[in-house]
């Protein structure tokens, strides 16, 4: 059984405890695999090398944190999301490029009409395979191109989990699975209030102070994904109004240019006065990147 004083590295792990439901135990595992893999991939040049090393990583991790099945036990968390994005779902092929679980197109298959549903990841659960209308494709994300085009490409808080390099091919790849004025979705954290993955067990003030150590290898924000996204080939950008809770009620049919937030991103005064507003010792606004890219 380990003191407290053995956690004094990490401050505020009994803050990302509680959020996560996780011991402190299984946090610091976690920590220390994924922090010596954050700089094994932000160090390795060869794509193939990193291939293999991500591969290594996720078969390590998944089993510390006992997530490695497609069961939910209670409301699909990405439910809030099909709503939010109905507009751009409905009525569409969509490819889920890093389905994980599958939760994303199984909340879509539950409430929306689309033409078709694929889900692309490295390791697809078998759970998954089952499923007769949703079509899983076992293979990396990073290089695989489908071999039709599709109206929707969900990119599911992945990016931040892929080195820029790897980011970029990937980015590319979707670019070309993308039908003549389709639409990339993309959603990932902001890192200019992370960090976001499990180094907040060292810093939870979600002010950007602390890089991610930790699975999170590339977080990004508005500005540097539009900025990457144009040098692809997207031509036109789109967000969501980003009040907590209203923007997928109220707000969720609105779409508006991604100008107004990158302006906010780049502005240090504004920047300080947004996290300056908190409730219960938590930023109000962290402005997750909620991009709509269209071809």
């Amino acid at each position: 059984m380990k003191k407290n004083s053995d956690y004094l590295e990490f401050p505020d792990i009994d803050k990302y405890a509680l959020t996560e439901n996780l011991s402190r135990e299984v946090l610091v595992k976690g920590f220390e695999v994924e922090k010596h893999y954050h700089q094994l991939l932000k160090s390795e040049r060869n794509p193939e090398k990193r291939s293999l090393l991500y591969d290594e990583f996720y078969s390590k991790l998944l089993p510390i944190y006992a997530r490695d099945n497609s069961k939910l036990s209670g409301k699909n968390p990405k439910e809030k999301y099909v709503k939010l994005f109905k507009p751009e779902l409905k009525n569409k092929s969509i490819v889920d490029f890093g389905c994980g679980q599958g939760f994303m197109l199984q909340s879509i298959d539950d409430s929306l009409p689309v033409k078709q549903l694929v889900g692309i990841d490295v390791f697809i659960p078998t759970e998954l395979k089952k499923n007769s209308r949703i079509d899983f494709v076992e293979a990396n994300i990073i290089n695989y191109q489908p071999a039709k085009h599709f109206d929707v490409a969900l990119s599911d808080n992945v990016i931040e989990h892929l080195v820029y390099d790897d980011a970029k091919t990937h980015l590319e790849n979707i670019y070309r699975s993308l039908s003549y004025e389709g639409k990339l979705i993309i959603i990932m954290p902001n890192r200019l209030f992370g960090p976001w993955d499990v180094t907040r067990i060292k810093d939870f003030s979600q002010s950007g102070r602390t890089p991610a150590q930790g699975g999170h290898v590339n977080e990004s924000t508005h500005s540097e994904m539009v900025k990457l996204l144009q040098e692809i080939g997207f031509t036109e950008f789109s967000t969501i109004i980003p009040v907590p809770k209203l923007k997928y009620y109220l707000f969720r049919r609105i779409r508006v240019s991604y100008k107004w937030i990158t302006f906010i991103e780049n502005s240090p005064l504004i920047m300080k006065l947004i996290k300056s507003i908190k409730f219960k010792g938590e930023c109000i606004l962290k402005f997750p990147v909620l991009l709509i890219a269209d071809k």
